[in-house]
């Protein structure tokens, strides 16, 4: 059965209700925090062989038996076998799906396997036949809402007594990201710098959270969208070393081409630019906005739409091919730049 994120801790308690979890989707935080909180709830003992496997995706990919043996293997403790199968570093092709799906038909003893993966999609074979069972939950985790992280965001400051504007609140919710995990993180963040400092502004509550949120991608994004391609390399290269994903770097190059594209739509029928910049909702921030009306310049709808059909490509290609994400990012920019720069020329 298919269960919201939202109500699956809860859904826990009823240990006799289901045997196979899994937990998937874009937002690969709140996977994580729900495969380790399950853990947790479970009171699952990760050092305990006799009744614990933990079957990494690579070791899976090898030797596909081990998920069988695993399943199959009688436990010693007081408890079911638990066996974790960890599917987020490998991608998931036809003849993997119907491995797990035949071991999961083929096994009747008493069992419980977790499973984590990246975003599989609504039709894929294993997604459906969860969703079917009775003794399954499928927990898909959906990127970050924007009105959930207004309201986190409105409790911190609401708890610490601030009086910030819905205008800047729905400014600072632009700046985060789509990962529940890193949100969190950077909540904590906001609240230490809430509790420690005196003289809180909206500039430096800005440039708290960019500074830690983004990891560079504003910065790839301005000197990117500017035709500077050596530079915007360089932040790549930043960007990685903190461990994100390509896929979420996809997304936010989405985000920010659509809110230009909203922009021009209005540009050309009729709206003035700067005009339509200092009205837009969710409002950019005042000191953005110059750098957004060059953007627009540079860019046109017929471009951008390019850049979309890029971006989905690249998105496909990380989840079902052998191309190193790196390189496929890497080879975005440098085109994106490159259309940057011969707009700025001409």
């Amino acid at each position: 059965m298919k269960i919201k994120s939202d109500n699956f801790l809860t859904s826990l308690k009823n240990k006799n209700s289901y045997k196979i979890v899994l937990l998937h989707g874009p937002n690969y935080g709140l996977v994580n925090l729900l495969y380790n909180k399950t853990i947790d709830v479970l009171s699952i003992d990760l050092n305990d062989p006799f009744s614990v496997s933990k079957v990494d995706g690579n070791d899976f990919k090898e030797n596909p038996t081990i998920l069988n043996d695993s399943i199959s293997t009688f436990s010693m403790g007081k408890d079911k076998r638990i066996v974790l199968l960890d599917l987020t570093y490998i991608t998931i092709n036809k003849t993997i799906e119907n491995i797990i799906l035949n071991t999961i038909k083929e096994n009747n003893n008493d069992y419980l396997l977790l499973i984590k993966a990246n975003n599989l999609g609504s039709k894929n074979d294993l997604v459906k036949f969860i969703e079917n069972l009775d003794y399954g939950f499928l927990v898909p985790c959906y990127e970050e809402n924007s009105n959930n992280v207004k309201i986190d965001i409105s409790r911190l400051f609401n708890k610490y007594g601030f009086n910030f504007s819905t205008d800047f609140i729905s400014i600072l919710s632009t700046k985060f990201n789509p990962d529940t995990l890193i949100n969190l993180t950077e909540l904590k963040k906001l609240e230490s710098f809430l509790i420690d400092n005196e003289n809180i502004t909206e500039e430096s509550i800005l440039k708290l959270i960019t500074d830690n949120i983004d990891l560079n991608f504003n910065k790839i994004i301005q000197l990117c969208t500017s035709g500077k391609i050596k530079e915007s390399l360089f932040y790549l290269d930043k960007i990685y070393e903190n461990s994100s994903s390509a896929i979420n770097i996809t997304r936010l190059f989405m985000k920010h081409f659509k809110i230009i594209e909203k922009i021009l739509l209005k540009v050309e029928n009729g709206s003035n630019l700067s005009e339509t910049i200092n009205n837009a909702r969710p409002p950019i921030f005042f000191k953005d906005r110059p750098l957004l009306t060059t953007q627009c310049r540079l860019w046109s709808l017929k471009k951008i739409n390019l850049i979309f059909k890029r971006l989905i490509e690249i998105e496909l290609k990380c989840k079902s091919s052998i191309y190193p994400d790196k390189i496929l990012i890497s080879q975005f920019i440098l085109s994106t730049a490159l259309m940057a720069k011969n707009s700025a020329r001409t």
